[in-house]
């Protein structure tokens, strides 16, 4: 029986989860990209014998995606507070000195929450790793937003289509496999109303005034910031804007990578997490360009 298959579905408030190692003392919490959910991480779940063994991995769907469920809409600054109190609940849970080290390994719309949780609680947080976020020079208002306009414009186009011709252009979006047809398919579970709320959040995250004055968050040396040289031209430029804040911070580009390469090349994902969280390092080579 695979590891993944023996996991069951946990609840915090409406926050979903799955665990594997919750013996040891120092956590690892994965936070996936927009629209998609905790599935992401079926490579990381599978290899934790080999790579994470030791620490307490955390498996979760953000508010709104997955078995998360919420009355409420969607929105970053929601996430991060019902995360943060999640975090909050598991380090006091342990009751250990030890306990208090949550590492953060967040790809796209987990990115942005990552980062307000760390700037409201910089203490709570040891290593943060970003992966493939995007930032926006500036906020759009919902009335004007390119977003909505683009989502009227999905719906009408898309309800004129078959699941599986939709199902099909998702895997080549995100560059995986039929092999994950089953589990792209739960996007439509999800109208096309609540994915608009969801992408708009997503794509008019812009860094707040508080953040760029919270000093002891940007001289962080724990934090790793990447992105995939096959990734939208705003996850380079978003990723070259972080590490130009977090001074102390490491930059890497992925050669060859798309958003999910934790799916596409899950040893190399798997090697630089497991490195950087236990050595706070990261390996340059042929797939792996270290930009300081």
């Amino acid at each position: 029986m695979r590891i993944d298959d023996k996991m069951t579905l946990k609840y915090f408030n409406d926050l979903a989860y799955e665990e594997i190692g919750e013996e040891n003392n120092e956590t690892i919490l994965f936070l996936h990209t927009k629209l998609l959910d905790k599935w992401i991480w079926k490579k990381q779940k599978e290899n934790y014998n080999q790579w994470f063994n030791g620490y307490h991995c955390i498996f979760l769907d953000l508010p709104n995606h997955g078995d998360s469920k919420s009355e409420d809409d969607f929105s970053i600054k929601g996430a991060s507070e019902k995360i943060r109190e999640f975090i909050e609940y598991l380090t006091g849970a342990k009751n250990n000195d030890n306990a208090n080290k949550v590492n953060i390994v967040a790809l796209g719309l987990g990115c942005p929450i990552a980062i307000e949780i760390a700037n409201g609680n910089p203490n709570l947080i040891d290593n943060l790793i970003l992966s493939g976020m995007e930032i926006a020079d500036f906020k759009e208002s919902k009335s004007d937003s390119v977003i909505n306009r683009l989502a009227k414009t999905q719906s009408e186009y898309l309800n004129e289509k078959p699941d599986a011709f939709i199902i099909k252009a998702y895997l080549r979006y995100f560059g995986i496999s039929k092999e994950y047809f089953d589990d792209v398919e739960r996007i439509l579970e999800r109208s096309i109303k609540e994915e608009e709320k969801i992408a708009f959040e997503s794509l008019n995250y812009t860094i707040s005034d508080e953040l760029r004055n919270n000093e002891e968050l940007l001289e962080k040396e724990n934090i790793l910031i990447i992105y995939g040289s096959k990734e939208d031209l705003n996850c380079t430029k978003s990723a070259i804007k972080l590490k130009g804040m977090f001074k102390n911070g490491k930059l890497a580009e992925i050669n060859k990578g798309n958003h999910l390469w934790n799916i596409i090349d899950d040893e190399l994902f798997n090697a630089i997490i497991i490195d950087f969280i236990k050595n706070n390092h990261i390996e340059e080579s042929s797939k792996v360009r270290i930009l300081e």
